[in-house]
């Protein structure tokens, strides 16, 4: 597995983020040793956002100490398309940085009700502040819209994982458009770690498929983190996934992985049958659960 496969997601950088996440927002020194193991395990690609909390100012005070040598996506957070200039400029110099490798559209909804948004990253795109603007998706009926509509998209972030495979479909036409395809979610916010005694209530009916899954990486002796991650790393269409990490120790063992590479291609047809379509179980912004 080609370890830049990796792009390292942020969101706990700047905030209390994941629903396994028992440590909280990771302090700054912290950071900087995960992102310094980043650049030692070969991954070059940041994800964040304007609404990660501080997670722009951490990774820039990171830059600013050791320069910048990821390829940076940020995202623009549902505001007044007036705005989108002010907020942009504002990430990049919270970030340290002139340019990004991506800037996306965090809301589809947004997207759509504005459409003078997308003119406005064409532009900034066009002056070279961007070099690939997109959107990140939670329904396939967004993309669907997209595809429909022959946006000019660069990327697509969209959930992706051993439960959720509802956009699966479409990737191969997305690539066939030339489409960078970001999967995030693979680990489901660390739901898929949780034991059956763990789980809310609210969860009963992917109890019995999260059960399955521990179950079969007991049985073959893989970490469920392998099992899951390697489920998306598999998938040929796929460039990039995002991971959250909350320690070195935490993505040196995501980065291990690809040492279970060829024992999960072979199993691979046992995680697909634990689709799950429900979306209330499988869109953490659904989930009527407390964090």
């Amino acid at each position: 597995m080609d370890k830049n496969k990796i792009a390292l997601g942020t969101a706990q950088f700047g905030m209390d983020y994941g629903i396994s996440n028992k440590n909280g927002q990771i302090p700054e020194n912290e950071v900087f040793e995960i992102l310094n193991e980043s650049i030692r395990s070969g991954i070059d690609v940041l994800d964040t956002a304007y609404a990660y909390g501080n997670s722009e100012l951490v990774i820039g005070n990171f830059v600013k100490k050791h320069g910048n040598v990821f390829k940076i996506i940020s995202k623009l957070p549902e505001c007044d398309p007036k705005d989108v200039k002010n907020i942009f400029e504002s990430s990049l110099e919270r970030l340290g940085v002139y340019g990004t490798y991506g800037y996306m559209c965090h809301s589809f909804q947004h997207y759509r009700d504005n459409p003078g948004i997308w003119n406005i990253l064409r532009e900034l795109k066009s002056d070279g502040k961007i070099e690939k603007i997109g959107i990140s998706l939670y329904y396939p009926s967004e993309l669907e819209y997209i595809i429909e509509n022959k946006v000019d998209i660069d990327i697509i972030q969209v959930p992706y994982n051993v439960f959720d495979q509802r956009f699966e479909q479409y990737f191969p036409l997305l690539k066939k458009f030339g489409i960078e395809i970001f999967v995030r979610s693979v680990f489901l916010q660390g739901l898929v770690f949780k034991e059956s005694s763990e789980l809310d209530d609210y969860f009963e009916k992917i109890s019995v498929k999260i059960g399955n899954l521990h179950s079969l990486a007991a049985e073959l002796n893989i970490p469920i983190a392998a099992l899951c991650f390697n489920f998306a790393a598999l998938n040929e269409f796929v460039d990039q996934i995002v991971v959250g990490v909350d320690s070195v120790q935490n993505l040196k063992e995501i980065v291990s992985s690809s040492a279970y590479l060829a024992d999960v291609e072979y199993i691979l047809h046992k995680l697909y049958s634990l689709q799950e379509n429900d979306e209330n179980m499988i869109l953490p912004m659904n989930w009527k659960v407390n964090r």
